[in-house]
């Protein structure tokens, strides 16, 4: 499971990263454009996403929630990766006990007990289920060449690539 959690984590800054270099190459001003989502424009949906990361985050540190930030576009979206990696740092880690230390949550729509385990799951399940919303709201606003985040494409590229290179070092 710590495995499981660790590339998870890694695969969602994967993921934000290509979602923002595909934003940052296309026009600024797109992202405050009207579409139809759960959210508004793109920099909404990019802000939920940052938000939910710091407020599950927090939750697992057992920190309060604090939104720092600006949230003009091309901030909102850098900040996005910088805390991807905060998250996948935090989760990488964590001990097999630590992932099942539990942590309460009392939202207006969901409270109860989780591990840390199923928190960090759920969070990283959350994000990629609106970066789906980000590519077709970019669809929307005629945006091109959008990158795919699959997770197999990253099991694929990305893990693939890691597992080639650790095995090459263990036989040197």
């Amino acid at each position: 499971m710590i495995t499981d959690i660790g590339i998870l984590t890694k695969y969602n800054l994967w993921a934000n990263q290509r979602i923002v270099d595909w934003l940052l190459s296309n026009e600024e001003n797109k992202l405050d454009e009207s579409c139809n989502s759960s959210f508004p424009t793109i920099r909404l949906t990019i802000n939920h996403i940052l938000e939910a990361q710091i407020l599950y985050l927090s939750i697992l540190k057992q920190i309060p929630f604090s939104k720092n930030y600006d949230s003009t576009a091309i901030k909102t979206i850098k900040i996005l990766i910088e805390q991807s990696q905060e998250f996948s740092d935090y989760s990488s880690q964590l001990e097999m006990k630590e992932l099942n230390d539990f942590r309460s949550v009392g939202f207006k729509f969901l409270s109860g007990t989780f591990t840390q385990a199923q928190l960090i799951q759920h969070c990283m399940n959350h994000s990629t289920y609106h970066r789906g919303q980000i590519i077709t709201m970019g669809h929307q606003l005629e945006l091109t060449k959008a990158p795919s985040t699959d997770l197999l494409f990253y099991f694929n590229k990305v893990e693939k690539t890691n597992h080639i290179a650790k095995t090459s070092k263990s036989n040197s």
